[in-house]
């Protein structure tokens, strides 16, 4: 009895389901009109800020997603990017010229993708140093896509000297510099091929750039860990100090 009761009620929830299934409306996609692109950022988060800092390097490329809205195609198709470099320029930031970036004209939406990257090339001009700049760009219709969506997105960068961390030992590394922080984190990074455990649970607990608080007093990272420091980095910064007099970096050699 229990049994045909069940089925009785599975029954009438089928029966249920179908009937709403029927008179259910369903949006569909129109497809006579034209795709489009947007950007994958809403208003709160349609920029960034990069700092070359740390890293030894001369340029460093943002890829910003952009999204398909409509169906993909089994053959290629272009978006087109506009900048507008003065439109959020101001005493803080300064109109990036074409010293200081690299974008292209039209990026590619390859067949069959649902989304395409716009890379933005950031180059490392001395003048960055001493001044922040600002990019601005739209995507922009083309004969292949709409624009359909959030199409504008800024990118501010700069050069300048990061702070001096807060686990910074200047009684043996000397005053804090960009180039000496330089050292540090070459020597500390390349610790992850040859101490790779010992720099794995560092980074856990204080992240990449050793900026996780607390990370000084007695939660400093190079006291906690006291011996990997003085002879994965700061032996080889005093090595390199030994090896360059003319840089005056006044290292100190560390006690092993």
């Amino acid at each position: 009895m229990k049994i045909q009761v069940l089925n009785i009620w599975i029954s009438i929830v089928m029966i249920i389901g179908f009937s709403a299934c029927e008179n259910t409306d369903y949006l569909k996609y129109d497809l006579e009109q034209k795709d489009g692109v947007f950007l994958n950022y809403t208003e709160e988060s349609d920029s960034m800020f990069y700092n070359f800092g740390f890293y030894e390097i001369t340029e460093k490329t943002i890829e910003v997603p952009v999204n398909l809205i409509g169906m993909p195609r089994g053959y290629d198709r272009e978006f087109s990017l506009s900048v507008s470099n003065e439109r959020y320029a101001d005493e803080s930031a300064v109109a990036a010229t074409e010293d200081y970036y690299e974008i292209p004209q039209k990026v590619l939406l390859k067949a069959d993708s649902i989304s395409a990257m716009v890379p933005v090339k950031l180059i490392r001009h001395p003048d960055l140093e001493n001044v922040r700049a600002i990019i601005t760009f739209n995507i922009e219709a083309t004969e292949d896509l709409d624009v359909k969506g959030h199409a504008e997105f800024t990118i501010t960068f700069d050069d300048k000297t990061p702070e001096e961390p807060n686990w910074w030992t200047a009684f043996d590394m000397g005053e804090f510099t960009k180039f000496k922080g330089q050292l540090f984190y070459r020597y500390f990074w390349e610790m992850e091929q040859n101490q790779k455990s010992i720099y794995d649970a560092i980074v856990k607990r204080w992240g990449k750039f050793l900026d996780i608080e607390p990370n000084n007093w007695g939660d400093n990272p190079l006291f906690v860990y006291y011996i990997s420091f003085n002879k994965y980095v700061k032996l080889r910064m005093w090595e390199y100090s030994e090896a360059h007099p003319e840089l005056e970096l006044n290292i100190q050699k560390p006690t092993i």
